[in-house]
């Protein structure tokens, strides 16, 4: 997971601009991998425009060379 504090679910915060109008919203969705992309479908608040985002999404590889991350949490035996 990738939480801070004490909640049990991600917290997402977007701030997206509206190309048509230039609104700016906050939108708590997170994006969805369609076709080996990040998408988002929205639509603007003020103006009813609909408009999709979409961004890359970047290969994560683990660490080559070092010591590897520390487990968040160690279950005991």
């Amino acid at each position: 997971m990738t939480q801070k504090g004490a909640h049990t679910w991600d917290l997402i915060f977007h701030y997206h601009r509206c190309p048509k109008c230039g609104f700016i919203m906050e939108c708590r969705r997170d994006y969805e991998i369609r076709m080996g992309k990040y998408v988002k479908e929205l639509q603007c608040e003020r103006c009813q425009h609909l408009f999709t985002l979409s961004k890359p999404i970047h290969p994560k590889f683990g660490p080559l060379i070092g010591e590897p991350q520390p487990a968040e949490m160690t279950w005991g035996n």
